[in-house]
């Protein structure tokens, strides 16, 4: 089959109003309960924090229609701290980018004087 311009438009419309299979008909995506605790994860540490205990945390989940064991909800808050860690390294290992050039007539000239390159 050869592929035209006028077909290749027609597949591009018909493809930006498909919708995922995991979108809900009121636009909301539907998520796992490991995906509700990795979204949630900031405000149930912060529960913690306040001093709300693991049990008490999983009767508001359930509460707000979230099924999780209390064994379930450390692991999945534990991985998601792991996981905030491991952003924070990796940004942290990025080295710093070079400093800006700017060019003045036919000089370039560094933004950082000589003394500190």
């Amino acid at each position: 089959m050869t592929v035209t311009a006028s077909r290749l438009k027609e597949i591009r419309q018909e493809f930006a109003r498909l919708k995922p299979a995991t979108v809900t008909l009121d636009g909301n995506r539907a998520m796992t309960v490991k995906q509700a605790i990795f979204t949630l994860a900031p405000t149930l540490e912060r529960m913690k924090k306040r001093g709300f205990d693991t049990q008490e945390i999983v009767e508001k989940l359930h509460e707000k229609g979230i099924e999780v064991k209390p064994q379930t909800l450390t692991k999945y808050l534990t991985e998601a701290r792991r996981q905030k860690e491991g952003r924070k390294a990796r940004r942290q290992d990025t080295p710093p980018p070079p400093p800006k050039l700017e060019q003045r007539g036919s000089f370039i000239v560094a933004d950082i004087p000589d003394d500190e390159l």
